[in-house]
């Protein structure tokens, strides 16, 4: 039997012309169809109430946590700095609350770029507000100027990681994001970086939470180990 996927709706700020409103919620369709390829049922989670999560969970097999804006980072115990781009503090409640409830529960999750991000705050760790200001070392161009679905970078992967057995190492990546993965908490480990440290993928012991800091979904298409990220994730419910 298939399983059903929830997935992490970002939202769009701005009046669109087709309802002319504002807060329409959208989920890529590249995700979509990158969970379809991979044998699951997408279903579409904007943001709600926390105390409704229990009854959503019942629904669903596993959770994909997508991009959006940065992270508010008073829920890292920070005040903004002039640097920090759009953030959208509903959504940062409802998924911070979203990510404790399916760990509890060892409901499988996988993390997209600002999902990665998300998970790891919401497990207790934090991120740089703005990464190409606040990281100690010289780092590369993370927010590509290249079209969305081709690679700019490569990633070193762990060899002990399950990531590793899903796309192995030296892998070919997408960038496009404006902040990154800073400490991570106890019960995570670093499983991939890219060349100047930047953290780029994220587990616990079982793969059970896994987070990468790249886009894969627009990139499945092309990379057959893009995709496997979807199918491995599928699989580990």
């Amino acid at each position: 039997m298939s399983k059903v996927i929830g997935v992490t709706a970002d939202v769009f700020l701005g009046a669109t012309s087709v309802i002319n409103q504002k807060l329409m919620d959208f989920v890529p369709r590249p995700a979509i169809n990158g969970v379809l390829n991979a044998g699951g049922i997408p279903i579409s989670l904007p943001y709600l109430p926390k105390e409704e999560i229990n009854g959503l969970l019942e629904r669903l097999d596993g959770v994909i946590f997508t991009g959006g804006p940065d992270v508010d980072p008073t829920f890292m115990g920070e005040e903004p700095i002039p640097e920090l781009g759009i953030t959208n503090r509903n959504r940062d409640l409802f998924e911070i609350a979203l990510v404790r409830t399916v760990v509890a529960k060892h409901v499988p999750i996988l993390g997209i770029c600002r999902g990665a991000q998300i998970i790891n705050v919401a497990l207790g760790g934090n991120v740089y507000q703005d990464l190409a200001s606040q990281y100690p070392g010289k780092i590369l161009k993370h927010h590509q100027s290249a079209p969305g679905d081709q690679p700019t970078h490569f990633v070193s992967v762990n060899h002990d990681s399950k990531l590793f057995k899903t796309i192995g190492d030296n892998v070919f990546v997408n960038s496009r994001h404006h902040q990154a993965i800073k400490d991570v908490p106890e019960g995570l480990q670093i499983v991939a970086t890219a060349s100047d440290g930047v953290i780029e993928a994220i587990e616990n012991k079982d793969a059970s939470v896994q987070a990468v800091q790249w886009h894969p979904e627009n990139m499945w298409q092309y990379d057959s180990r893009q995709l496997q990220i979807f199918k491995d994730f599928i699989d580990r419910i």
